[in-house]
């Protein structure tokens, strides 16, 4: 493929960090655990130099742990992480913006926020006009976030 991503590579990685032995049971073995912007740029398991924007994968049931690209994990998982950096970039250029839908919940997967932050979250998300004390723990759960995620990401 034209865009640097190695299909074969990728695979060939995450089999040997998976029990299953076939590509169809092996993806369905790993689930996103956390992502962030690496300060460098880095490589990704399917050999794509260079990636920022990395997605670290963990093995439910190895418990192996691996940082993709965003655009390998959308291939391999059928997740938008793009959506979850963008939520992110957002934020960290106007804290009083709402995360999305995808990055709340990721949030919650990965106990980053309880559960009535959760809440909260999703019932704000698309209201443009909070109260003051709505939009004070709007910028602190933000805050949270961003705190976990920054530096090598949200680790579980």
């Amino acid at each position: 493929m034209g865009d640097g991503f190695n299909f074969e590579n990728l695979k060939a990685a995450i089999l040997a960090l998976s029990r299953a032995t076939d590509w169809a049971t092996a993806r369905r073995e790993w689930v996103l655990t956390g992502v962030y912007e690496a300060d460098q740029p880095e490589t990704c398991l399917c050999e794509h130099f260079p990636i920022i924007e990395i997605c670290v994968i963990k093995n439910t049931i190895t418990q192996a742990v691996a940082e993709v690209g965003n655009v390998c994990v959308k291939r391999f998982l059928g997740i938008r992480s793009d959506l979850i950096f963008a939520a992110l970039k957002r934020i960290r250029k106007d804290i009083s913006k709402s995360l999305n839908e995808d990055a709340i919940v990721l949030c919650l997967e990965n106990h980053l926020i309880n559960q009535w932050e959760y809440e909260f979250l999703q019932d704000t998300k698309r209201k443009r006009s909070l109260s003051e004390k709505q939009m004070s723990k709007r910028m602190d759960v933000n805050r949270k976030v961003l705190a976990a995620m920054a530096h090598r990401g949200l680790r579980t």
